[in-house]
């Protein structure tokens, strides 16, 4: 009778024991209740473990060991890298289909500083998204939903993009389904909260520049500055020659003029300056029709807060640095010039 009651009682156990994990199974594939979508960034090469954790931290899962066995069991464990939507209603098992295919609802588009409008339409088309789209999206008429500066904007037949020099870089998520237009007024969206935190429009209202010109001499500071902590030194540059109606004289400038016809110059030659465009600033004088590139906010606030000085000429120190010297005549200009060239040559 003992034997009996030990296997009823054995049976007990181990339907209790079946039971409770049936339930912690199925609590463990259910998500934690959210009314929102979350944004996952899986990175190249992370394990299930590090994928655990990250979706335990975003309350995507219940627990993450059991993620791991899970991903095992059902032999997914190539997960792919990319930034995902987790939806309110995908569970556990959704999750990790999602991740195994590779299936983003979201596309990661970097945009670094200083790049023109033609090379922003390539990395976005590189990304999956509409080249023309973009481009007719940059030069869309009437886009006052999207950009109150547009009357701003200083129109000529020589600005071949309205919005050149509006895009403000940055590392965007767009859906794939998001259109040209719409990746456009994001991008002008963010250019212009910054030009609220940098209390742009006060600062100006007390300087001779317009928000257009404005943008214009950042987008010449960004091109033409690759040491951060020079860039007020560089715009104090140009204002200094603004000042005395003296030619910008910015390499960039050229170089901007090529791609707009689609010749890339990474270097200049005495010829290159003989150029004729409006683009020129060897051969004019004051700033150029428009932007020359779309820059980010800290050439954007060297261009509102100039460094005070008398430097009138800057050349690259050729070290490899990418700093520059500066000075204050033409004839230590040419010092510099002659130094330069000693370095560059010694590499």
């Amino acid at each position: 009778m003992k034997w009996f009651l030990r296997i009823i009682l054995t049976l007990v156990l181990l339907a209790g024991w079946l039971v409770a994990a049936y339930f912690f199974i199925d609590w463990t594939l259910e998500s934690p209740p959210r009314s929102k979508a979350v944004q996952i960034d899986i990175e190249p090469d992370s394990s299930l473990k590090q994928i655990g954790s990250i979706l335990k931290s975003k309350k995507l899962i219940n627990e993450d060991w059991f993620f791991r066995y899970y991903a095992v069991y059902r032999q997914k464990t190539n997960l792919l890298a990319g930034t995902y939507e987790i939806k309110p209603s995908e569970n556990l098992d959704a999750i990790l289909n999602k991740i195994a295919i590779g299936k983003q609802d979201l596309v990661k588009v970097t945009i670094p500083e200083g790049k023109t409008v033609n090379e922003i339409a390539e990395i976005i088309a590189a990304k999956g998204f509409s080249k023309e789209e973009f481009l007719k999206a940059v030069n869309r008429a009437n886009n006052k939903d999207t950009f109150n500066f547009e009357k701003e904007i200083k129109q000529t037949p020589a600005r071949q993009y309205k919005l050149e020099g509006y895009l403000f870089p940055s590392t965007y998520e767009f859906h794939k389904e998001t259109s040209g237009d719409d990746i456009v007024k994001i991008m002008v969206q963010e250019f212009g909260k910054r030009v609220v935190k940098l209390d742009a429009r006060n600062k100006l209202d007390n300087s001779p520049y317009s928000i257009d010109q404005w943008v214009t001499i950042a987008s010449l500071i960004e091109r033409e500055g690759r040491v951060r902590s020079e860039l007020p030194i560089i715009s104090g540059v140009i204002y200094n020659r603004l000042r005395i109606n003296m030619m910008l004289q910015v390499d960039a400038s050229i170089i901007y003029a090529y791609s707009l016809n689609g010749i890339v110059k990474k270097k200049l030659n005495g010829n290159d300056t003989k150029l004729n465009s409006p683009y020129n600033t060897y051969k004019i004088k004051g700033l150029t029709p428009g932007p020359i590139s779309n820059p980010g906010e800290e050439a954007l606030k060297a261009a509102l807060e100039p460094a005070q000085h008398s430097y009138l000429y800057y050349v690259t120190k050729q070290d490899g640095t990418g700093a520059h010297f500066f000075s204050k005549t033409y004839e230590e200009q040419k010092a510099k010039i002659v130094e330069s060239n000693k370095n560059e040559a010694a590499k």
